[in-house]
């Protein structure tokens, strides 16, 4: 039961550290919304999915609170998906890119089902590992059609000059 334990500590500690340390310091408003925009979805995906069966968390921070796991759901795979939005090539060539997408969510599903399989943070209910892959990269996907979009209008971030006459 403890290992459970030590292991949303580990969490919180890598999430931490990969926050500050693996985003670099020009890219962490970029970082921090990509965070938030996650969090958001995830949200609204996970409320009914947890509250339908298809995933259960029989040890959780605040079980009396809500039926959600939050240190993997609002902060380590938001944190992850952070790391994922900063350091992905715009640039690159559709099959990297491609290629890079897969890559984090086949081993973010392979965390999941660790998680599910050898401790108590997890349990899937209806959905099979396959069906967790394909959630985790909707999720990224929608994430991250939702960051491109917030960050395609540089002017956004520009202040405007006021012309006095």
């Amino acid at each position: 039961m403890w290992i459970n334990y030590v292991i949303l500590v580990a969490m919180w500690l890598l999430g931490f550290i990969g926050l500050f340390l693996i985003i670099p310091r020009k890219n962490r408003r970029k970082g921090f919304l990509a965070f938030l925009m996650f969090q958001a979805i995830i949200w609204l995906c996970d409320m009914p999915a947890f509250t339908y069966g298809l995933l259960t968390a029989p040890v959780r921070e605040l079980p009396k609170a809500t039926d959600l796991p939050l240190t993997i759901d609002y902060f380590f795979y938001p944190v992850l998906f952070s790391i994922y939005y900063v350091n992905k090539r715009i640039k690159g060539s559709l099959w990297y890119r491609f290629t890079y997408f897969f890559i984090w969510i086949t081993v973010i599903t392979l965390f999941d089902i660790v998680l599910e399989r050898y401790t108590d943070l997890l349990e899937y209910g209806i959905l099979t590992w396959y069906g967790m892959w394909i959630y985790i990269g909707f999720l990224f996907y929608v994430s991250q059609v939702s960051c491109n979009w917030f960050f395609k209008d540089k002017t956004l971030f520009q202040a405007e000059r006021c012309e006095s006459s």
